[in-house]
């Protein structure tokens, strides 16, 4: 009987793949980014933790490597939430992260 009480208590929202860049929140997609939309480097991931947790601090993530360098995304219209691009250290390709937006 425990174990199906721990089960059930236990039982916790999925938590996506996540990074935090200067207070926002960024949900890392799979999305291909084109070389020439990538604007200026940022800085980088600083640290890594478990996926099952949520990243909290700036340059932290729970899916992308420590030293995964972030840029701006050079758009056409700028919003007051733009996407940024990412490039995981061992990668050759660039990805886009979308801002996730708090719902009130």
């Amino acid at each position: 009987m425990a174990s199906i009480t721990y089960i059930i208590c236990n039982k916790r929202q999925p938590v996506p793949p996540m990074l935090v860049w200067e207070g926002q929140e960024y949900y890392v997609t799979h999305e291909p980014a084109e070389a020439e939309k990538v604007g200026q480097r940022l800085g980088e991931v600083t640290k890594k933790i478990e996926t099952s947790e949520k990243p909290i601090k700036n340059s932290e993530s729970n899916i992308v490597q420590e030293k995964t360098e972030v840029f701006t995304m050079i758009e056409e219209e700028k919003g007051p939430h733009s996407p940024l691009i990412i490039k995981e250290p061992d990668g050759e390709e660039y990805r886009i992260v979308r801002p996730m937006l708090k719902v009130l």
